[in-house]
């Protein structure tokens, strides 16, 4: 089965993970002045508060940085261990 690819604003998204009921996405536009963001993500297409980044390194970094803090937010705490939902923070 081919996976769809998704874009916004020219970036293709080619990193993902998902905290609770948050996404967090990296894009990449070859061409752009900055060729990579880290975007938040709501329902798949809604892309906001984007951090732009000249290299995939920092970009990770945004990331990571996001999904740490997002892991602390109590509405994207687990509260049902059983729940099917994978939770990202128990990394």
């Amino acid at each position: 089965m081919e996976e769809i690819k998704r874009s916004n604003q020219g970036y293709e998204i080619i990193e993902s993970c998902t905290i609770g009921n948050t996404e967090i996405v990296i894009g990449n536009h070859p061409t752009a002045p900055n060729p990579y963001v880290c975007w938040y993500c709501k329902g798949g297409d809604n892309y906001y508060w984007g951090c732009y980044c000249n290299t995939l390194e920092a970009a990770r970094e945004k990331l990571n940085e996001r999904r740490r803090s997002e892991c602390h937010m109590p509405y994207n705490r687990q509260t049902d261990r059983k729940a099917k939902h994978y939770d990202e923070c128990e990394r």
